[in-house]
């Protein structure tokens, strides 16, 4: 946990990669000028044919461009999915704006929206709690899948092979209370397909709480978990209650915003 007299540090050392600026300048003039060649390419980016060349053919191996007969080079099915995510999590970083705040303004404490990529969860919004003793958060924080609040409930969701591999992977412990045994765990994700909710108790960081939702999308599938999050010690049994009751209410309310018209359970389901 972090004190507000403590510097948090928000910059980081300047610095860049060459090679994949090149690559990403190359990619970006795929996606604006569809169909030019390699020659055309590096008179439309400054850089050596040679290089562009080089570029086309790696991102080409990667699906991220594809090439006609006449090497002609447009945009391809990995750059499309790309762009799939980034515009679904754009919805839904503007969708989740006022419902966070709302959400981090009635209770005092980290707000955090977090979702799934591939086998690690990552945090995609996130509200600082004012209070001087609070839990460390930041915007882009990759974590695994089996601990904490949000994960887990990202996991309780998440397509069977993914439930299947993070079973049968090794199950880092984080503290003392992390589970560790693979049935222990699916009867937690079980428990949480159940409440529609997840509290976890110190399982990611020690001495914290985390009480966490599932968002669904318009097509019933979990996009994105949302959370409270804080220390033990301001979690009497009251807060415990309401936290629940504002999280699932939250995490209802931008399912709705997402077009979600599914069945979810009363809130009143909630309150054990």
């Amino acid at each position: 946990m972090k004190k507000s007299s403590e510097a948090i540090q928000t910059t980081e050392p300047e610095y860049g990669i060459t090679v994949l600026e090149s690559a990403l300048q190359v990619l970006e003039a795929v996606g604006e000028h569809p169909g030019l060649k390699a020659r055309q390419l590096s008179e439309l980016t400054g850089l050596t044919k040679s290089k562009v060349f080089r570029i086309i053919r790696t991102l080409e191996n990667l699906g991220y461009v594809d090439l006609d007969a006449d090497h002609a080079s447009v945009l391809g099915r990995s750059a499309y999915l790309l762009g799939k995510r980034a515009e679904q999590q754009w919805s839904l970083s503007r969708a989740a704006t006022p419902i966070l705040d709302e959400l981090a303004a009635l209770t005092l404490e980290n707000v955090h929206l977090v979702v799934r990529e591939g086998l690690h969860s990552l945090v995609l919004d996130v509200r600082i709690s004012p209070q001087p003793i609070r839990m460390y958060a930041q915007v882009g924080r990759i974590g695994p899948l089996h601990a904490g609040g949000t994960p887990k409930v990202l996991l309780a969701y998440a397509p069977e092979e993914v439930v299947r591999e993070v079973l049968h992977s090794s199950l880092d412990q984080f503290t003392g209370t992390t589970v560790s045994n693979a049935n222990d765990l699916e009867d937690i994700l079980r428990r949480i397909r159940t409440d529609g909710y997840h509290l976890a108790l110190s399982d990611f960081e020690e001495d914290t709480f985390s009480i966490a939702a599932p968002v669904f999308d318009h097509q019933g599938h979990v996009l994105a978990a949302l959370s409270v999050a804080g220390p033990m010690m301001r979690l009497d049994s009251s807060k415990r209650r309401d936290f629940i009751h504002l999280v699932v209410s939250a995490a209802r309310q931008l399912s709705h915003s997402l077009g979600y018209r599914g069945e979810l359970l009363p809130l009143g389901r909630t309150a054990h």
